[in-house]
């Protein structure tokens, strides 16, 4: 039952098998390399990858308001001064004439007669 395992094989086979299993041990060696390189540039990535800015440092510094100006009233005009009658007595003037009937009176600053 174990005879075949004993059994002399062909060169050519043994050297077709031979090849297919070289040949799946490159396509894992190679897996394994471009998983490992995949697997190092990620770290790679994480590591020098800026982390994200924490909230103080996102704070806007807004610089100092300009100072105000000091207040000064608006100039104002000289208040205008209207003339303004002022109550006095009136000044009369009374000329007699010849005539005894004609009186000729003359009155001065808004008086009333």
């Amino acid at each position: 039952m174990t005879d075949w395992i004993n059994a002399p094989v062909a060169e050519e086979s043994a050297a077709r098998v031979r090849g297919g299993v070289l040949i799946r041990i490159r396509r894992r060696r190679q897996t394994r390399r471009a998983s490992g390189t995949v697997a190092v540039l990620g770290a790679l990535a994480l590591v020098f990858l800026p982390a994200p800015a924490s909230l103080e440092t996102l704070t806007l510094n807004l610089p100092k308001p300009p100072v105000a100006p000091a207040w000064k009233p608006l100039p104002t005009k000289p208040p205008v001064i209207m003339a303004q009658p002022q109550s006095r007595p009136a000044e009369r003037i009374t000329i007699y004439t010849s005539d005894p009937d004609v009186v000729i009176v003359l009155v001065a600053d808004g008086g009333e007669e």
